[in-house]
């Protein structure tokens, strides 16, 4: 495009041919108009950037020193905060119980709680059908009775009567002993008395007092007596032998039967009696209590269903208490303690309180996590499962602090501006907690330095600022 300027002539015009004035040739004349304006404003812009051009670089640079923004500064103190550790987590049963029947087989007889429900310690939330369970029993319970009996029989198998009978038949042996133990003795005495006679009738013999006829008759008499004295010793032993016998029959009749037979008897009784105590503990499982108080939280069991012992029936949050499961980093974990306070949050704008109740001993090796246990408080309408935020917090600690007016975000990165001789300059950070109207700065700042309170987001690097009376922070 060529510039034209006074030493420049435009180029001649061809001629036209004269037309009469119309529509068509109104148009044309207002482009014409406008071209002639721009040429003048162009003319007026070479002029203005001719005429500066003899201005001094001093005046131009002081045009570009202007201040863009008045500013007030604030000093990086230090200060005492509350220091706070990030967690989030889900919200769960401070102790998870499952409940469920002992005894397998059996149909569901009744269901008297519902999720939700509230419940007390050793409330009935469920029976089985027992009828099969009880007639087993009874028929165990009859079972017992006899074996009472039959040991009873192995320990004294006699009757009162029989006893009577043994002692009357021990009785009559020792009588028939003293009766053959006298005659015993009439048989000595009459054998002395016969073997006195036959000597002194030898002795008569010899006189020839007597003949030896009646001699051989007293020999003869001495025999015979002889003969008795053992018939009667024979007799004794045979008494003294059946005495013997009627005091062992009366002794055993006494002290029972064989030990054997009783300790058979003992051992069948003892078994029946452990499998009454079994079903008696059967029948007793087949009504479901509540071991503790609490809230039911879920109901896996219908009316008709048949119960397992493998098989959860309900689900309780023991004493209603809840707790937060918090997943934190395991280079945070040293900072948690148990006992310290708790503030948590939902995602509905609720409050909660809580404490750190135990710290879990095992660090996720695929996640480098630590769970945390938080017991809550103030549960209000809480329920497991439902997720929080909170800060636990750690105690206080010395910390640089400044305004969080001072600090803005670039591209999701803090940042604070300092001003050196009358400019800004931009310097990022890293922060921590926050505490009121103050927020701490863990890195790229020292206690002292003098940073832009208010307006950041109007500044960029470099730019000349007008720096107003520092206030006294409050």
């Amino acid at each position: 495009m060529e510039v034209l300027n006074d030493k420049t002539e435009p180029p001649a015009k061809p001629e036209q041919p004269f037309r009469q004035p119309g529509p068509a040739s109104a148009s044309g004349l207002s482009r014409g108009k406008m071209i002639l304006a721009l040429m003048a404003l162009l003319g007026i812009g070479l002029g203005l950037y001719f005429g500066l051009g003899g201005a001094s670089k001093k005046e131009v640079a002081a045009a570009s020193d202007k201040a863009v923004l008045s500013v007030r500064l604030s000093p990086v103190t230090s200060r005492s905060m509350e220091r706070k550790l990030l967690v989030n987590g889900t919200v769960w049963s401070w102790d998870h119980l499952s409940i469920g029947s002992e005894v397998g087989g059996l149909k569901v007889d009744k269901v008297l709680v519902d999720e939700g429900d509230q419940v007390r310690e050793g409330q009935v939330l469920a029976t089985l059908q027992s009828s099969i369970l009880k007639a087993q029993l009874n028929r165990e319970e009859a079972r017992l009775l006899a074996a009472g009996a039959a040991l009873s029989k192995s320990i004294q198998p006699n009757r009162p009567e029989d006893l009577t009978a043994l002692r009357a038949a021990y009785a009559q042996t020792e009588a028939s002993v003293a009766q053959e133990e006298a005659g015993l003795v009439r048989a000595r005495a009459n054998y002395q008395e016969a073997s006195e006679n036959a000597k002194r009738y030898r002795w008569l013999v010899a006189q020839g007092a007597v003949s030896a006829q009646e001699a051989d008759a007293r020999e003869t008499q001495a025999k015979v007596a002889m003969a008795d004295v053992n018939n009667y010793v024979e007799r004794v032993k045979a008494a003294k032998f059946s005495s013997q016998q009627a005091h062992e029959r009366l002794s055993m009749g006494l002290t029972g039967g064989r030990r054997e037979d009783v300790d058979i008897a003992r051992a069948q009784k003892m078994e029946i009696e452990a499998v009454i105590k079994q079903l008696r503990w059967q029948i007793e499982q087949t009504v479901v209590r509540a071991p503790c108080s609490g809230v039911i939280m879920k109901r896996h069991v219908h009316l008709g269903d048949i119960a397992s012992n493998t098989k959860t029936m309900f689900e309780i949050v023991r004493d209603g208490r809840l707790e937060l499961k918090a997943q934190v980093p395991e280079q945070d974990l040293s900072q948690v303690k148990p006992g310290q306070t708790v503030e948590m949050t939902d995602d509905f704008g609720g409050s909660f309180r809580g404490q750190v109740r135990e710290i879990s001993p095992q660090v996720d090796q695929d996640m480098r996590l630590g769970t945390v246990r938080i017991d809550i408080t103030n549960p209000g309408s809480l329920k497991p499962g439902n997720f929080l935020r909170g800060e636990i917090l750690v105690g206080k600690a010395q910390v640089l602090v400044v305004p969080t007016s001072c600090v803005i975000y670039k591209g999701n990165r803090p940042l604070v501006y300092l001003v050196e001789d009358g400019k800004v300059k931009m310097s990022y950070v890293d922060v921590g907690g926050r505490e009121g109207k103050f927020v701490e700065i863990v890195s790229g700042l020292k206690q002292g330095d003098q940073v832009v309170e208010r307006g950041g987001g109007f500044l960029k690097d470099g730019d000349p600022v007008r720096v107003l009376p520092a206030e006294p922070l409050q």
